[in-house]
């Protein structure tokens, strides 16, 4: 009898667990964007709506630009990584097939393995390109926002 009214409070205390959690993610999602970024908030502690705008441009969350470039990047890194193991395959089958044939130093497949690495490299650069655009456009959007509360400050 015990154990089952202790197993009781254990999901108790697990569903009140989730229910304190799922309500400080909707805390979090309604409440108004801080100040971090220099952006100056008006009387309420809200951005205006550019300011906004502007702001959720470098969120994570769907549908956002900065969710849009670092979503491509992962798609990137496992396109990397799907065609090093397509080389690897290639070139075990290649020197499997060569020595088959007797012929151990041939390369059958040498022109489709290079367009492989071509491959590859270039997935790696647009990789590292789409995480440089990630960083880039945060640190312009905080540039921006400093300045504009630079400038908001000289006009008060």
């Amino acid at each position: 009898m015990r154990s089952s009214s202790s197993s009781f409070l254990s999901k108790g205390k697990l569903t009140l667990i989730k229910s304190g959690a799922i309500f400080a993610v909707a805390v979090l999602v309604a409440s108004p964007m801080s100040t971090t970024d220099g952006a100056r908030a008006d009387a309420q502690g809200k951005f205006d709506r550019e300011q906004t705008m502007l702001m959720n441009l470098k969120a994570t969350m769907a549908n956002s630009t900065g969710f849009f470039i670092v979503q491509s990047s992962e798609k990137s890194k496992m396109i990397v990584r799907d065609l090093t193991k397509g080389l690897r395959q290639l070139e075990e089958v290649d020197k499997a097939y060569s020595k088959s044939r007797g012929k151990p130093d041939s390369r059958h497949l040498e022109a489709t393995k290079l367009k492989l690495i071509n491959a590859t490299k270039s997935a790696e650069r647009l990789h590292e390109e789409l995480w440089d655009t990630f960083l880039t456009l945060k640190k312009n959007i905080s540039e921006t926002l400093v300045i504009d509360e630079a400038q908001k400050g000289r006009n008060d």
